[in-house]
């Protein structure tokens, strides 16, 4: 009986190591629902790397020999072969997996010309922006158009890669139904872009009045790089039938479904781990090549304050080259483009973007928090000093952290011309109060101010105001962060796709040095990451900084917060924005009545009424009395 208890026993515990082997490196599950499974493997691998110290590939070495004698002392030896080759092969794909994206490659030879001449091929991502209701693989669904409806569509092409196209580009936009117009602005020849380049075609769709829809062609093709998607519009209802029953904006700026964050952390000048002019240029310029917005969190005392930072580095007998911090602000002040509002595809005349974010003045959590103020401890946290920047002493949390926030405000926007709107906890210090703190301070977006380590291991919390605060936004970022190897992005990859079906924000944590004193990895698996987002997700993921995500949230999307109010007509809507801001690519949704609906993506400006036909573009703008 006792053997056949420890039998059991035994044998869950092989087939459930077995399972979660196997899982963990399913990387074909990520974009799906059911890659929660691949999460939760991985989620137990990142534990036992963490927590235990075992790193992935000894856990694996060691489990691919110990469940094949486990299969053989249950089944037998023809089940242990089995186990043992089902078990090295899922490895060794999932190390070629890992090989590939490891390798950055974003072009590929020109396929007839495969082995006879060196032509190769970039691989743009294009990207369809315009009122689309739902986006699939082949398919974008417009939803049905009253007769008469015209709405403009831009086709966004980006060359991330580094190659310099060599053969010619060609952009068709076809209608193949009757109902269906297409008119092609403006009538010129585009050009694949340069490397980090992006070309536009706008074109605008209008609809007869009479017709049952249809669909229109869009086609790029560069060599042997084609791009194919239909545009479907279901039918074309005639204005007799328009009863407008409803409209709200739901969704993310030009009607996308989910938002994408890059966020990432300083803590001091270092030049040893590229903290630094040299390390930014490298990583802001992938930044560039993607055209893609990032948010680089700043703690101010070690960073920027020249003093600041040879005393620590005289306490430790450290030389982290202080004396090039005038270097690095004039870099910062001259050649980065920090305004706190940037999106995809970013368009700016000096050489690199970023927002510039607070990260607090002094670094809690970290050795970069020793201080004469606590006595040099290192990892100091609230409450372990008095320094020279709080307004009184003692002081509780709040206004520590407050006063923290306030200093690393004043300091940033002295050095480098640029408020901050946006902040980070630093070393994972947070407590009640931080969120409160941070919005006491001027900012208005934060990340982790009040998320556990579970919270971003597994559950993913949607944009939301913390407790006590009247607008500040919270945006979570999930784990991992610096990916390391191709599980972790395939991790994810499916909080990519989480993002998509829920609607919510993937803040992704990589620091702007990208471990890149250990290696090139972390490098090129965020580079596989952004084209992921960019290319993989059909145009369905705003990406856009910190400070641009939780605005908009909080302006258009809070129930708490927002300033945009619509009401409907029969034949016309008015939407008015009581906000300080002028909000453009807002996806208005339009119920038609029996169950038809479409898009249209609007502009209002700051204290404005706009009022629209849903017949045509004609718009009428009012100041609110």
């Amino acid at each position: 009986m006792l053997a056949d208890v420890v039998m059991v026993i035994f044998s869950a515990v092989v087939f459930g190591a077995l399972a979660g082997f196997l899982l963990s490196k399913s990387l074909f599950l990520a974009p799906y629902r059911v890659g929660w499974l691949l999460l939760l493997a991985n989620v137990v691998y990142e534990i036992c790397e963490r927590r235990l110290g075992w790193r992935r590939n000894t856990v694996d070495a060691a489990l691919l020999p110990a469940l094949t004698v486990g299969s053989w002392v249950i089944a037998g030896p023809a089940a242990a072969v089995m186990v043992a080759m089902a078990l090295g092969l899922a490895w060794g794909r999932t190390l070629l997996v890992d090989l590939k994206w490891r390798s950055g490659q974003l072009a590929r030879q020109y396929g007839p010309e495969q082995g006879r001449v060196p032509l190769p091929v970039p691989q743009l991502i294009v990207s369809v922006r315009g009122p689309v209701i739902d986006r699939h693989k082949d398919v974008y669904f417009l939803g049905d158009w009253p007769e008469g409806t015209c709405q403009g569509f831009e086709v966004i092409l980006l060359n991330p890669s580094l190659v310099r196209p060599q053969l010619p580009l060609s952009i068709s936009v076809v209608s193949k139904a009757p109902g269906i117009t297409v008119s092609v602005l403006p009538e010129t020849e585009l050009s694949a872009p340069e490397p980090g380049e992006v070309a536009v075609l706008k074109f605008h769709l209008t609809t007869a009045p009479w017709g049952a829809g249809g669909d229109v062609l869009l086609q790029v093709t560069h060599g042997d790089f084609i791009f194919e998607r239909r545009l479907r519009i279901g039918t074309i209802v005639p204005r007799s039938e328009v009863q407008i029953q409803g409209a709200a904006i739901r969704r993310w700026k030009y009607g996308a479904r989910a938002a994408f964050v890059w966020r990432g952390d300083q803590d001091l000048y270092d030049p040893a781990t590229l903290q630094s002019e040299e390390g930014l240029r490298v990583t802001l310029g992938l930044a560039r090549r993607f055209r893609m917005p990032s948010s680089l969190m700043l703690s101010a005392r070690l960073s920027l304050v020249q003093e600041e930072h040879e005393a620590f580095c005289r306490h430790f007998g450290w030389n982290r080259m202080g004396q090039e911090i005038p270097d690095f602000i004039r870099f910062l002040r001259q050649e980065v483009d920090k305004t706190p509002e940037q999106e995809w595809p970013v368009a700016t005349d000096r050489p690199f973007a970023a927002e510039i974010g607070n990260h607090f003045y002094l670094h809690y959590g970290t050795h970069a928090a020793a201080d004469a103020g606590n006595r040099w401890k290192s990892h100091a946290r609230i409450g372990d000093g008095r320094y020279p920047w709080m307004s009184q002493y003692p002081a509780d949390s709040f206004t520590e952290q407050r006063d923290n926030a306030l200093k690393g405000s004043q300091v940033l926007e002295e050095t480098l011309g640029e408020k901050p709107a946006s902040f980070t906890i630093p070393g994972d210090v947070y407590d009640t109060e931080t969120a409160r703190a941070a919005e006491a301070a001027g900012l208005d977006v934060g990340s982790e101010t009040d998320a556990s380590k579970f919270a971003k291991l597994v559950l993913f919390p949607a944009p939301h105001h913390p407790k006590g605060c009247s607008s500040f936004v919270e945006l979570t970022r999930m784990h991992p962060r610096d990916p390391e190897n191709a599980c972790q992005l395939a991790m994810l990859k499916y909080w990519v796709g989480a993002a998509r079906r829920t609607g919510k924000v993937l803040v992704f944590l990589a620091h702007h040095h990208l471990a890149r004193y250990e290696g090139s990895t972390c490098y090129h698996l965020t580079e596989e990451l952004l084209r992921h987002v960019l290319a993989d997700q059909q145009g369905d993921v705003y990406a856009a900084t910190l400070t641009a995500v939780g605005r908009y949230w909080r302006d258009i999307m809070s129930p708490k917060t927002r300033c945009v109010k619509i009401t409907v007509t029969d034949k016309t809507i008015r939407v008015t924005n009581n906000g300080a801001r002028h909000l453009t690519g807002l996806p208005l949704e339009i119920d038609i009545g029996s169950g038809r609906r479409f898009m249209r993506l609007i502009e209002v400006a700051a204290h404005e009424v706009l009022e629209l036909s849903v017949f045509d573009d004609t718009t009428h703008t009012a100041k609110i009395p």
